[in-house]
C-alpha cells in the first residue's frame, strides 16, 4: 500500500514536473519563435534594402560608365603622348648633337677666318671678293665697266687701286678694299666693357688712319678721277661701330675726299653707275637711229630723183609717140589712101595707130628732196 502510494505520488510529481518543464519549454519556444520571426523580418528588410542598394549601384554604374570610358581614352592618349614624347626626345637629342657638331665646325671655321683676316693681304683679298660680288650684282662687267689692279698716276706718284670703275661718258672711280680689322675683332672677343670700348676707339682711329693713307695717295687729283676715292668696308658693323665712337668720322674723311662705303652704300653707288651706262646706251642708240634715219632719207632722195628722171623720159617718149602717130596719119597714111583710090591694092589694110592719152603721175616722194 505504501509502495503503491509512493508510486502514485511519484507519478503525480513527475507529471507535474513534466508539465512545468513543458510549459517553460513552450514559452521559451514561443519566445524564440517570436525572436526568429523578428530576425526574419529584419532579414527581409535588409534584403529589400540590399535590393534597393543593388539597383542604385546598377544605376550608379551606368552613370559612371562614360567616366570610365573617358578615363580609358585619356589613358590611351597618355600612353600615345608618352611614346611620342619619347620619340621626340630621341629626335631632339639627335638634332642637338648635330647642332653641337655644326657649332664646333663653325667655331673652327670662325677661328680660321679670324686668323686669316688677321693678315692684311688676306683681308684685302676678302674685301676684293666682296666687292666683285657687288659689281656683278650691279650688272657691271670686268674689262667693260671696271678694271682691277691697274696703275694710275697721281700727283703723289703711281698707285694701284684695287678696282677702278669706269664712268659712262668718261671719268673713273677708284675703290680700295683694304680695311682695318684687328681692333674690331679684339673688341668682339672680350667681355670686359672698358676693354671693349678701348678696342672700339682704337678701331675708329684705325679707320681714320686708313682714310689718311688713301688721301695721301692723291687719287682724287688724277686726271681721270671723279675727285674722290672709295674706301670699301665689307661689313656694315665696321662703319657703324666706328661712328658710335666718332660721330664726326664721315665728315673728317669727306674733308680728305675719301668716301667710306659699306656693302649697302657701295651697291647703291654701283647701281647708279650701271643706270648711267644704260642711259648712255639709250642716247647712243638714239643717235645711231637718227643717223640711220638720215641715211635712209638720203637714199630715198636718190631713188626719187631716178624715178623723176624715168617719169620725164616716159613722158617725152609718149609725146614723141603721139607726134609720130599724128605725122603718120597726116603724111604716110593719107598718101596710102590716095594710092588705094588710084587702084593700088595692098595685101593688108593700113590702120592708124592709137594715140596714147595717159598722163604720167608724179610721185609724192618728190617732197623728200626738200
Amino acid at each position: 500500500m505504501d509502495l503503491l502510494l509512493a508510486l502514485v505520488v511519484g507519478a503525480a510529481f513527475g507529471f507535474a514536473l513534466a508539465w512545468l518543464i513543458a510549459g517553460r519549454s513552450a514559452r521559451r519556444w514561443q519566445t524564440e519563435a517570436l525572436a526568429l520571426d523578428g530576425a526574419l523580418g529584419v532579414m527581409r528588410a535588409d534584403n529589400d534594402a540590399l535590393r534597393g542598394q543593388a539597383g542604385q549601384a546598377r544605376s550608379l554604374d551606368d552613370l559612371l560608365q562614360p567616366v570610365r570610358d573617358s578615363l580609358e581614352s585619356l589613358r590611351r592618349a597618355a600612353d600615345a603622348s608618352s611614346r611620342d614624347r619619347t620619340a621626340a626626345e630621341a629626335t631632339l637629342t639627335t638634332q642637338i648633337a648635330a647642332v653641337q657638331e655644326r657649332y664646333a665646325s663653325l667655331e673652327v671655321a670662325t677661328k680660321q677666318v679670324a686668323s686669316a683676316l688677321a693678315r692684311g693681304q688676306t683681308r684685302g683679298q676678302w674685301g676684293e671678293m666682296q666687292l666683285e660680288g657687288l659689281l656683278s650684282h650691279a650688272g657691271l662687267l670686268e674689262g667693260t665697266h671696271y678694271v682691277r689692279q691697274e696703275s694710275r698716276a697721281g700727283v703723289g706718284g703711281g698707285a694701284r687701286p684695287d678696282v677702278i670703275v669706269l664712268m659712262p661718258g668718261g671719268g673713273e672711280v677708284f675703290v680700295d678694299a683694304k680695311f682695318p680689322f684687328d681692333a674690331y675683332w679684339s673688341a668682339l672677343g672680350t667681355e670686359d666693357t672698358a676693354q671693349r670700348d678701348a678696342f672700339m676707339a682704337k678701331h675708329a682711329a684705325d679707320v681714320l688712319a686708313r682714310a689718311r693713307e688713301l688721301s695721301a695717295k692723291r687719287y682724287s687729283e688724277a686726271s681721270s678721277s671723279a675727285e674722290f676715292v672709295v674706301m670699301f668696308l665689307p661689313l656694315e658693323s665696321l662703319l657703324s661701330s666706328a661712328l658710335e665712337i666718332d660721330g664726326l668720322l664721315l665728315e673728317r674723311t669727306f674733308e680728305r675726299r675719301v668716301i667710306l662705303a659699306t656693302p649697302t652704300t657701295m651697291l647703291a653707288l654701283l647701281r647708279t653707275i650701271s643706270f648711267g651706262y644704260q642711259r648712255s646706251l639709250m642716247v647712243e642708240n638714239a643717235e645711231e637711229i637718227k643717223a640711220a634715219g638720215a641715211e635712209m632719207l638720203a637714199r630715198l632722195g636718190v631713188l626719187v630723183e631716178h624715178l623723176d628722171v624715168m617719169r620725164r623720159g616716159l613722158d617725152q617718149a609718149v609725146r614723141g609717140y603721139n607726134k609720130f602717130v599724128g605725122s603718120f596719119d597726116s603724111q604716110a597714111l593719107r598718101q596710102a589712101r590716095r594710092m588705094n583710090e588710084l587702084g593700088v591694092s595692098a595685101q593688108r589694110d593700113l590702120d592708124s595707130p592709137a594715140m596714147i592719152d595717159v598722163e604720167l603721175r608724179a610721185s609724192d616722194a618728190a617732197a623728200l628732196r626738200g
